[in-house]
């Protein structure tokens, strides 16, 4: 969905999908429609107590790496990419992005 133009005519869009059922390694794909090409992803989240690890863009494709933190009984961990195959269709990722 477009959500207006910035000051040089580049469109502003928003894309959420549900995560996959069974998670890979490096992340999943969300398409923007509305755009041929994303120049910069403004924002990206995931629910479900999940954080976006990093990104990635091709053409009108937003790549999603999913992380959870590894949080030990004795003290804070780092967060870490969720372990391939995790079901994550319960949860929403959503990116605003810019783009023509």
């Amino acid at each position: 969905m477009i959500l207006g133009l910035t000051a040089d005519g580049k469109k502003i869009a928003v894309a959420s999908a549900p995560g996959p059922s069974s998670y890979a390694t490096g992340g999943f794909t969300i398409r923007v429609p509305d755009l041929n090409r994303i120049d910069q992803v403004v924002f990206a989240f995931v629910t479900g107590g999940y954080k976006v690890g990093g990104l990635s863009v091709s053409g009108n494709a937003v790549t999603v790496v999913v992380h959870q933190y590894n949080y030990p009984a004795t003290s804070a961990g780092p967060s870490v990419e969720v372990p391939a195959g995790t079901n994550l269709s319960g949860q929403t990722v959503t990116v605003v992005v810019i783009g023509l």
